[in-house]
């Protein structure tokens, strides 16, 4: 709704707020309701900025199931005011128990709802999210044009299976996969105009394909937000009053990269020099290389670093290492090796920056001789002033390693990483990412959740 040029949100009842006016809020035909936690925020930050950005005819109202404790009660009232309620759930593994009981209560309640499942779950295992989990469709990969594209069907009482989404058609899983890729400049990283704010996503996909990971078989190869839009949002979130700028990329050295590894080391330090001279104005900190992201070690290099320690306000790095043996690298697909992370924290160490090592224990088909390379890598890394970031690997769906066993982390590794730990050299949550593990093993062998080999097989791929 637009009113005198100020845009005032819809879903909300009665009036809102527009600059220094109380405006009446017409109501839509079309709902869409975002069900999210904690944890899947930011998928449902990015998700409701495409739709309010893109939809005016929309209504779009966000939910926390995780602390409102009356998620269902409020989707079926809606259900009494909308003509279609479309209801979107963003699911990371862990979740899927609880979503099944709020999908089951769901379709009890509000039985004329649209169920839609989005998030690296989804995509990793559409199959089992459709038969298991009860929702009617899934968004397959990335999500804003689809998102967009299927609520402008549903609210012109058109057909919810648009392109870019997984759906069951008899006892066959169609996926009708889009041959292009998301343009981050077209929508905005998150909904401003709500005052939610999270760190601003500037790189999309990787080339890499680790086995364990599921960026490259969700998002495909990188791409990447505008010099001049990140700038765009950065500002906005200064001039809103908050501090700290941080961003969501899988290489953040990367940024503006051809292949996503070897850094472009001018884009960097072009969009790190604008962004500064727009910090000094709102008194900003601009947080790079750092959480939420990490760095590849082959993109660490020295003309670039020289620079960055001038340019931002964290003083640690994160290296993804992920294992001490050269052999496991080649395994999993990393594509660099251990003397790469050891030439990368020499360098940031030489300019002044922390640096903490991402390890991941427990991946498959590691044996005695490599577990022993990863605890001297270890060792050697906190020796030269590094700390080590600890994980156990977890088998998620749509991955390679998607069948492999859950992480077990080896006593030997136990024993040291404590002992880091107790020299405050070594953290993580590795001990509670073993236990996940196990989780979701444990629901591949109740068949609640599928490997891609199995629900591939199932499968018939449209491709649009």
């Amino acid at each position: 709704m637009e009113w005198k040029g100020v845009r005032c949100l819809r879903g909300v009842e009665g009036v809102c707020w527009c600059g220094y006016l109380w405006v009446a809020v017409c109501m839509g035909d079309t709902a869409f309701v975002v069900v999210y936690s904690r944890d899947s925020k930011y998928s449902a930050y990015v998700v409701v900025a495409a739709v309010e950005s893109t939809l005016r005819s929309v209504d779009v109202y966000m939910l926390r199931w995780d602390r409102d404790i009356d998620v269902v009660e409020r989707v079926a009232r809606l259900g009494n005011r909308y003509r279609r309620v479309v209801v979107g759930f963003p699911i990371l593994t862990p979740q899927v128990l609880y979503v099944a009981h709020l999908v089951r209560l769901l379709r009890r309640y509000v039985p004329r709802a649209i169920l839609v499942a989005g998030g690296p779950h989804a995509t990793g295992d559409p199959l089992g999210t459709l038969t298991k989990l009860g929702f009617d469709v899934v968004v397959y990969g990335e999500g804003e044009d689809t998102v967009v594209e299927m609520l402008n069907e549903v609210d012109g009482g058109g057909d919810y299976r648009v392109c870019g989404t997984a759906y069951m058609d008899g006892d066959k899983l169609v996926v009708k996969k889009r041959s292009g890729c998301v343009d981050l400049d077209r929508y905005p990283p998150y909904p401003y105009w709500r005052e939610l704010f999270c760190p601003i996503e500037i790189m999309r996909g990787c080339v890499s394909a680790c086995r364990f990971c599921q960026v490259s078989y969700m998002f495909g190869r990188p791409r990447y937000r505008s010099i001049e839009r990140v700038v765009e949002y950065a500002e906005i979130m200064w001039s809103r009053g908050l501090r700290d700028l941080r961003f969501i990329a899988p290489n953040s050295f990367a940024y503006g990269s051809a292949d996503g590894i070897r850094p472009n080391v001018s884009t960097v330090l072009e969009l790190l020099e604008r962004l500064r001279s727009r910090a000094s104005r709102y008194g900003g900190r601009i947080f790079f290389g750092s959480f939420p992201s990490e760095v590849r070690p082959d993109s660490v290099v020295e003309d670039l670093v020289r620079e960055l320690r001038k340019l931002v306000d964290n003083k640690r790095v994160i290296i993804g290492a992920q294992s001490g043996s050269n052999r496991v690298l080649k395994a999993i697909h990393r594509g660099h090796t251990i003397e790469d992370v050891f030439e990368a924290t020499e360098i940031l160490l030489r300019y002044g920056f922390s640096v903490d090592i991402d390890f991941i224990f427990g991946l498959p088909g590691e044996t005695r001789e490599d577990i022993e390379a990863t605890i001297k890598a270890m060792e050697r890394l906190a020796m030269m002033g590094a700390k080590i970031h600890a994980h156990t690997f977890i088998p998620l769906p749509g991955t390679p390693f998607d069948s492999a066993p859950p992480g077990r982390v080896d006593p030997e590794v136990r024993k040291v990483v404590a002992k880091l730990i107790g020299l405050g050299k070594a953290y993580g949550e590795w001990i509670e990412q073993e236990k996940l593990a196990q989780m979701i093993h444990d629901l591949r062998a109740k068949r609640m959740v599928y490997t891609r080999r199995e629900w591939a097989s199932r499968a018939r791929f449209l491709y649009c």
